[in-house]
This record gives structure tokens, sequence and C-alpha cells, in this order.
């Protein structure tokens, strides 16, 4: 069945075409101790006192991780006895190989990543979501002269996604599909955020795929709006999301409920108050105040990870040829105790 048909009926060290196989060279040492329980053991409720309290998070710079900032900035991680360090790069393609190899802790990232890496061998725990894709938040950026008018239009074309086989190139392939474009004719070009609209004003490329804040840097360079891609069949679906080794989580269950507590306090404070992030976002982007306050926010929601609402990636992703398989998505999602 489509990938259309089933969900209607419901930042720079690798690639993400890399990622898989070095998570099978990395398995040997993924951030984890050696008191970590057999594979087939549950991690206990993790009620007690931090096992490790200082913890590197990877991060893309983006509007839609202001949770993490949020939570440092509101003392929600210092009230769990946590010290939280984010640590920038170009995307979750980059971020997961590191976490994989124990330099960071988690990481903040689209959900693909870490489905790569799961169906790579590399056993991923997602314990707090992030955010959910909308049509104001991010899309596919041309110049306004380009003769661009419609998806059709991109056949032949280059189109620019920070990580390629990942979230921005997925969602547009379904999108490609469902207008009937030949996505074969259509070149995708890896490309960090920070040089899509420069790249896109010098020619360099024929479409950008952006979101907040370089989405609004694009509109202020004059370019226009071609289509969003969390639209139509794939308008609501879970874009982000932080995720740690299971061999970690399990080894650390105390650390990672209280980190699991501090995210789900930041993202209830966002739900209630995305306003909140115009705030925090400068603080670790080039973004200015000004700026800021033009942005179009995602979606946050309050709660936990669901296994039901990202089951949607496995028939992108398994649709698109991105993994041969659907993963266990009840596996990857980690609630505390269960």
């Amino acid at each position: 069945m489509p990938i259309t048909s089933q969900i209607r009926t419901k930042k720079t060290w690798l690639g993400v075409a890399a990622a898989s196989a070095l998570a099978l060279s990395l398995a040997a040492c993924s951030g984890g101790s050696s008191t970590a329980p057999a594979a087939d053991e549950p991690a206990p409720a993790g009620n007690g006192k931090p096992e490790i309290s200082e913890l590197i998070v990877g991060i893309t710079p983006v509007a839609d991780q202001a949770s993490v900032y949020i939570a440092v900035a509101e003392g929600f991680f210092e009230e769990e006895g946590l010290t939280v360090t984010p640590q920038p790069a170009q995307g979750g393609a980059a971020l997961v190989p590191a976490m994989i190899a124990g330099d960071i802790q988690a990481s903040f990232a689209t959900y693909p990543s870490f489905l790569l890496a799961q169906a790579g061998g590399i056993d991923i725990n997602i314990v707090a979501e992030g955010v959910r894709g909308n049509e104001e938040s991010n899309g596919v950026w041309v110049k306004a002269d380009s003769g661009i008018d419609s998806i059709n239009d991109l056949e032949g074309k280059k189109v620019a996604v920070n990580t390629l086989k990942n979230t921005g190139e997925l969602t547009i392939k379904v999108l490609m599909d469902e207008a009937g474009v030949d996505v074969s004719k259509v070149q995708f070009q890896e490309l960090p955020f920070p040089d899509m609209v420069p790249t896109l004003q010098s020619g360099g490329v024929d479409a950008i795929w952006v979101v907040e804040p370089f989405q609004t840097a694009a509109e202020a360079s004059g370019a226009k709006k071609l289509f969003a891609n969390f639209s139509g069949p794939t308008d609501g679906v879970p874009l982000s999301g932080l995720g740690m080794t299971a061999e970690f989580v399990k080894a650390n269950p105390n650390t990672v409920a209280a980190f699991i507590r501090a995210m789900e306090k930041a993202n209830a404070l966002l739900a209630e108050n995305p306003d909140a992030a115009r705030e925090i976002v400068p603080t670790y982007s080039s973004t200015t105040p000004e700026l800021a306050a033009k942005l179009k926010l995602p979606k946050w929601v309050a709660g936990a990870a669901s296994a039901k609402n990202l089951e949607v990636w496995n028939d992108i992703m398994v649709d698109q040829g991105a993994i041969s398989a659907p993963v266990d998505m009840d596996k990857m999602v980690y609630v505390p105790g269960k």
C-alpha cells in the first residue's frame, strides 16, 4: 500500500548513509557501563539518585530543539540532580554516531536517524519527544524569479537538505510521489542549514529545505515558499525527539528517568507557551531577537513519547527504501519502569 494511503488511514561528522555502518562497527563502544543488565532484561524503574550527573546532549541549533535549552535555563535538569551541556552539530546523522561512540550521552534528532541506527543493529531508546511537523515551521523554498512554481517543477532540479536520506528528503519524496513527480530526476544535495540561503541565492541549488530560524531568513532574502513538506499526508507527523543508546539506558536508569522528567517539564512549558522559544533561540543560534519574533514555530506537546505515534516513520522509511523492514517501535520507545 502506498505511504500516502497508509498515513491517511490513521547539523558535521558523518552522513546518514554511513550511520548504520558506523553503528555496527562501534557497537562495542556504545555509551554505557559494563554493569548494564543483559539485553533481554528491562531497565529498573529509575527512581533513585542519578548514576551519572553530567550529560552532553547533541543538538542542532534550530528552533525545534529549544526544549533542551529551556530545561537548562529553567533549572529543570538541576532540580533532577543533572548538569546538561548541549553540543551543536549539523544534524542527527552526525549526532547519533557520536552518541553510539560514547562522545555524547543523548542526541536530539529527527526520528529517521534513530531508525537508521536501529535497523543497522544498534539498539536505540527514544526517551522524549521533540516537536510535531506542521505547515508553518518548515518547507521547501526557491528564488522568487526561478520559474519554479510547483512541486512538479522540481524534476531535473537540485534540492538541498541538511542530511541525505533523512526527514527533509523523505517527506519531500512522499509529497513528490503523491504529485506524480519522477523522484529519480530530482538531485538531493546535502548542505548545512546556515549555508542554505546563500547557496540558493548564488544559484548553487534550485531549492532548499529549511526549518526555523532559517526559514524566516529565507523569507527575508526574498525567496518564496514552494510548499510545506509537513502537509497533506505528512501533516502532524512527529518530527524530532531525544534518543540514547539502549545500553546507556539500562546502565543508568535513574539518570535517564531524571532526564525524561526534566524534558517533559520543558515540553509542557513550550506546549502551553510556545513563544518562550522566541526568547531562548537567540541564545544558542545566530538568530537575532528581531528575527526570533518572526519565527513560525513548530508544535510542542506535553507528555511522553509514543510508539503508536512514531509508527508512521516505519511506513515512510520502508516505502521510500530507507530501511528494508520495519523496526520494533515498542522496543525503541523507553518508558521508565515499563
